[in-house]
């Protein structure tokens, strides 16, 4: 286990002007973002608290579908970018880790590409409100800014399911495509000539192993 990062190793990220978006989880995680607002909407959750929001591109996604929003993160400069984009009292800067950050009334949780990132992951959901419902995403993929990745759903349930009653876990592909122009996507190709595994992935064959995705979760806070 290594140590968590704090909230400065993530300036460069969110001031960084990203393909001319001003946005760095615009293109990759949008993908993902989409389908996590739909389970929200699914199942009818109308006062929801983001656990790690980012630069707020979920939450304008939560906030269209007509859900009462609050999210927070350790970032003050996503928090910046959040606020011009759904608003200033939408947003605050806090830590996962802290009690005090869950002040606002809410009867869902969202929390994604989070858990990850934090060494005491279970004393966070431990915070959350027993009954509450809630999405989560983790990665099967590392990074350098990973505490730990999950190859597998009998990894997430045994970490989590003394906290989470778990309904469903299920499981979204990154696009090889994402964040490239054509020219480059096909560029990408021809590099991975010699790696079948990638260039296979690059074609949306088996991309969840191969290139990467996400797990998502649903639960309810035991």
């Amino acid at each position: 286990m290594t140590k968590d990062f704090g909230p400065d190793a993530y300036n460069e990220l969110y001031a960084y002007d990203y393909w001319g978006r001003n946005d760095p989880a615009t293109v990759p995680y949008r993908r993902l973002f989409r389908r996590v607002a739909n389970i929200v909407r699914q199942n009818s959750i109308k006062n929801v608290l983001e656990v790690g929001c980012g630069s707020g591109v979920l939450a304008e996604m939560l906030i269209e579908s007509g859900a009462s929003y609050h999210g927070f993160d350790f970032n003050s400069i996503a928090i910046e970018k959040a606020r011009t984009r759904n608003g200033i009292d939408k947003h605050y800067v806090a830590d996962a880790t802290d009690p005090a950050s869950y002040t606002h009334d809410y009867d869902g949780i969202v929390c994604c590409e989070v858990l990850e990132h934090i060494n005491n992951d279970l004393q966070t959901i431990r915070l959350w409100k027993p009954g509450t419902f809630c999405v989560c995403s983790v990665p099967n993929f590392d990074y350098p800014t990973h505490v730990r990745f999950f190859c597998g759903e009998s990894e997430i349930i045994e970490r989590y399911s003394k906290l989470l009653n778990i309904k469903k876990i299920e499981r979204l592909a990154k696009s090889p495509a994402a964040v490239l122009t054509w020219p480059m996507y096909f560029r990408h190709l021809r590099w991975a000539r010699n790696n079948p595994k990638r260039f296979v992935a690059l074609l949306g064959i088996n991309q969840f192993n191969w290139h990467g995705g996400w797990f998502i979760f649903t639960a309810t806070r035991r």
